[in-house]
């Protein structure tokens, strides 16, 4: 990796966990000028990749499906969209879609990607899981409860494998709640829904001491909404204050 590449993401990675977008987003904007200026793929990818999450983040549709558009044009420029970078892509560009409740359309991203990681990548890896729990909320989106579920049973299956990954492991529980709830109504489904809301509590709690902070935080903040919704209110304060705590001490930017 050139320490470009590497001064770009810890930049990056600094301004996201104390929020300061607008930084975040003039910081790409120039490294996206600058890589396609200089002729640095490397350079551009990492940009218009992390302008994808970026506008996704802040509900900025347009400005997504845009960065979306460039990444499609310079993974067919370069040859490289059946590459490991380039399933990468695809699967935030499906994530970009499913965001915007678009998820039929962000489908054949997801499915692309799959084809690519699961040629390529060793059965174990932690991509595939995140790939496989994207890709089950897309599939959720359009009624497809069954394989949602699969996938996040495969997910569930990949990060269990090893330790530290106990804040995807809470996060995956918590999306399997709502499958289950479209899939077989609440009533019926609430011991599916209670387990899961009891093992992501456990994964949460056991994710502290081997998560980083700023993750951590987006973590909880994630997560919290989810324990309120099914009743746990105690548990999603807690998190929520949690993840305010970290923030603060982060010196992230108060929400605009």
């Amino acid at each position: 990796m050139s320490a470009d590449i590497t001064r770009i993401l810890s930049k990056l990675d600094g301004l996201f966990a104390r929020k300061e977008y607008a930084e975040a987003e003039r910081l790409l904007r120039y490294w996206e000028q600058e890589g396609e200026r200089s002729g640095d793929d490397k350079v551009y990818y990492l940009a218009v990749n992390e302008q994808m999450g970026l506008y996704r983040k802040l509900g900025r549709k347009d400005d997504a499906l845009s960065a979306v558009r460039k990444m499609l044009r310079y993974l067919d420029r370069t040859g490289r969209r059946m590459s490991i970078e380039g399933a990468t892509a695809l699967l935030n560009a499906g994530t970009v879609y499913k965001a915007f409740e678009m998820s039929e359309e962000g489908l054949p991203f997801f499915e692309e990607a799959a084809f690519v990681y699961e040629e390529l990548l060793k059965p174990d890896d932690k991509r595939l899981a995140g790939l496989y729990n994207n890709m089950s909320s897309a599939l959720s989106d359009t009624g497809r409860l069954d394989e949602a579920l699969e996938l996040c049973e495969k997910a569930m299956g990949i990060l269990a494998k090893k330790p530290g990954n106990e804040a995807e492991e809470a996060i995956t529980y918590l999306n399997m709640t709502a499958m289950y709830e479209a899939r077989d109504g609440r009533e019926k489904a609430e011991t599916d829904i209670e387990h899961c809301l009891t093992e992501a509590w456990k994964k949460l709690m056991a994710a502290a001491p081997v998560t980083e902070e700023g993750y951590l935080a987006f973590v909880y903040e994630k997560c919290a909404p989810t324990f309120g919704y099914y009743g746990w209110f105690m548990a999603g304060n807690e998190l929520q204050k949690r993840a305010e705590e970290i923030y603060e001490r982060l010196g992230a930017a108060p929400e605009a």
